[in-house]
């Protein structure tokens, strides 16, 4: 049990690090960490004020590289291009709308 709990913790850390390993080839800057269900989004260009796409990225270490049903069923809405935009605005009592 311990053995499994410093696995899942290492997991953890690693993903929450990944945009400081070697391995990583975006500007950690533009990384994003979200951790579930999906680990971080990356929007390279970011930095120099041009994003030029978007990715979802899952990092992956240790002994198991699956990714979960969800994880699975994420990358296909992705790649079906079901992603869309959305915006929320509140306003708050006494506030102007001008958007």
């Amino acid at each position: 049990a311990v053995n499994q709990s410093r696995a899942v913790l290492g997991g953890k850390f690693t993903e929450q690090m990944a945009p400081y390993l070697p391995e990583f080839q975006y500007d950690p800057t533009e990384a994003r960490f979200i951790g579930t269900p999906i680990d971080m989004v990356v929007f390279p260009g970011l930095a120099e004020g041009e994003p030029r796409e978007i990715v979802i990225m899952e990092i992956k270490s240790g002994k198991n590289p699956l990714l979960t049903p969800a994880q699975k069923k994420i990358r296909q809405l992705i790649e079906d291009g079901m992603v869309r935009w959305e915006e929320v605005y509140h306003r708050s009592e006494g506030d102007p709308l001008d958007f």
